[in-house]
């Protein structure tokens, strides 16, 4: 599953910013995964003083629940830190900053840190256009071994589409697609 976050702060049109303000709400609906079939999901927020808590709930009809917890905050430097709970209760830290880079693509830093201190570097480039977004990713795991990763995110109306392919850390293809249709 991908999330996508987004500045919390609103900009008044001189660029200053204005003061954070709480929003809430939900989302339900459908999803299909190529790995576990039909299935439903539900999402909460709360946006409280510029910190936003997600919560996503997802169950298929083999039986596979997926359940986690994020809460994001906006840093002063515009780098985030996403604090990201299991169903388990494991807990994993997201050091993440995008950068402009004036071309219409942005270039995308993260350190993820699991439940065991483990880390993993991500870099890649993310591109916008028409509904659509592309991930081109590489991620160095803790024992220095690498995977490559490509997303692709296409929104139209409620339906959002995520494919992701590439390959593995263990050298395996990555092939993967959901198709999420949301109701409210």
């Amino acid at each position: 599953m991908t999330l996508h976050t987004s500045n919390f702060s609103m900009l008044t049109a001189s660029g200053a910013a204005q003061a954070p303000h709480d929003l809430s709400g939900s989302k339900i609906g459908t999803v299909h995964s190529s790995k576990h079939g039909d299935g439903t999901f539900q999402r909460t927020f709360e946006e409280v003083n510029g910190q936003k808590t997600i919560d996503k709930t997802v169950t298929f009809a083999d039986g596979t629940t997926k359940t986690k917890e994020l809460v994001v905050t906006l840093n002063d430097d515009g780098s985030k830190t996403i604090t990201k709970t299991n169903a388990n209760g494991k807990v994993s830290t997201i050091n993440e900053m995008k950068v402009d880079n004036g071309d219409g693509t942005f270039s995308l830093t993260k350190e993820i840190t699991n439940a065991k201190g483990n880390t993993t570097e991500v870099s890649g480039t993310i591109s916008r256009s028409n509904g659509e977004v592309d991930k081109s990713l590489t991620m160095t795991n803790s024992k220095g071994e690498v995977e490559t990763l490509n997303r692709q995110t296409v929104k139209d109306g409620q339906v959002v589409t995520h494919t992701a392919t590439g390959t593995g850390y263990g050298g395996q293809a990555i092939d993967n697609e959901s198709t999420w249709t949301t109701f409210v």
